[in-house]
């Protein structure tokens, strides 16, 4: 080996880390928009599924067990008498009644919440699925769709017929398209196409 020729070691140097960071920088304010828009539509489709799985449980089970088989949806941030199942209580706050009103206590809840229940003899009845369904926005109210041994639908309790659920999925300033599900007295539970 010459004398003057030792192997030198290759380093980056500073300019060059710079234009990789910028370079970077620049990759990851393009990408997180799209890709918070992405983890939206995926939550939305995400909760969608869900929905019709429950629904679906219910009609299914009605069928097998010929018993009718209800699914009750309790919406957010509303007062109801009846008091939610273990399982979906979150951040449960008791509401007083006004002293001297003959009103049993009112409950709210943080969250929205789903129950499956199979109706027994006289008030026996067993809780088959619970599950939170904080994006349900339509209707607003308490709701119960009740699958009868046929496969059909009471859905006297929804304010459209046939009834119509809308879910909806945001996160800060990001938001997805909502999606409305159509349950009919049928038992059919499908996806409402948008018109563009």
């Amino acid at each position: 080996m010459p004398v003057g020729d030792s192997t030198r070691q290759q380093r980056f140097t500073l300019i060059e880390l710079l234009v990789t960071l910028v370079i970077a920088s620049i990759i990851a304010i393009i990408a997180v928009p799209a890709f918070t828009g992405f983890l939206v539509r995926q939550q939305l489709a995400s909760d969608v599924n869900e929905i019709i799985s429950v629904l679906s449980y219910a009609r299914s089970e009605a069928i097998k067990q010929r018993t009718d088989i209800a699914v009750n949806f309790s919406p957010p941030d509303t007062a109801t008498t009846n008091r939610r199942p273990n399982a979906c209580r979150n951040n449960e706050i008791a509401d007083d009644t006004s002293e001297g009103s003959d009103e049993s206590t009112r409950y709210r809840y943080s969250g929205g919440c789903y129950w499956v229940v199979q109706s027994g003899a006289g008030s026996e009845s067993e809780i088959l699925r619970v599950g939170l369904s904080a994006n349900i926005v339509s209707p607003a109210q308490a709701l119960s769709i009740t699958f009868q041994s046929l496969g059909d639908a009471d859905i006297s309790s929804c304010p459209d017929s046939p009834c119509e659920m809308t879910l909806q999925t945001t996160w800060g300033k990001v938001s997805a398209t909502p999606a409305t599900l159509v349950i009919r007295t049928t038992g059919s539970i499908r996806r409402k196409v948008r018109e563009s």
